[in-house]
């Protein structure tokens, strides 16, 4: 019951902060949006549409539109899928050892980008930024055990206009 109250507050906690980012960013939104080819982000491929499982909206509106990420079961490849916005993770990282997960696009290319073990620390807020990214899966090699108990990732999507 703690626990849950815990991640309850964590979880809120993250939202609220996210949002402090979006209002900057929506402004910059004109000078980030970049011309996107149609192909790379064809319809009925949008994250939710199409990896639902792990791509889930806990929040939207006319600006923006706010995911809750998680990283499927090892052994697992989500389906293709896109993310036509511009947006930015907020992940609590705790350190640890990171899962390990190649990229897989279209075209058959593979980035690999394996999990890395990292001193464990209290948590931190973790945020990077991510332009529209076309057509991909993500496929997982390896999951650290103790992944599976910690808060799943927000992605805040800027619904730019193009």
């Amino acid at each position: 019951m703690y626990a849950e109250k815990m991640a309850s507050r964590v979880t809120r906690r993250r939202i609220l902060a996210a949002l402090g980012f979006v209002f900057p960013a929506f402004a910059a939104c004109p000078s980030i949006a970049s011309p996107q080819e149609k192909s790379d982000f064809p319809d009925g491929y949008d994250a939710v549409q199409a990896a639902p499982k792990s791509h889930k909206v806990i929040f939207e509106n006319a600006f923006v539109r706010v995911l809750e990420v998680t990283v499927p079961a090892a052994g697992t490849t989500e389906p293709m899928h896109h993310h036509c916005w511009p947006s930015f993770f907020l992940n609590w990282d705790t350190g640890g050892k990171k899962p390990h997960v190649r990229y897989l696009r279209p075209d058959g290319s593979v980035r690999d980008e394996p999990g890395a073990d990292q001193p464990v620390h209290s948590g931190k807020w973790s945020i990077g930024w991510m332009e529209p990214e076309p057509m991909h899966a993500i496929q997982v090699v390896a999951r650290p055990a103790r992944a599976s108990t910690e808060p799943p990732l927000l992605r805040i999507e800027i619904k730019c206009r193009s």
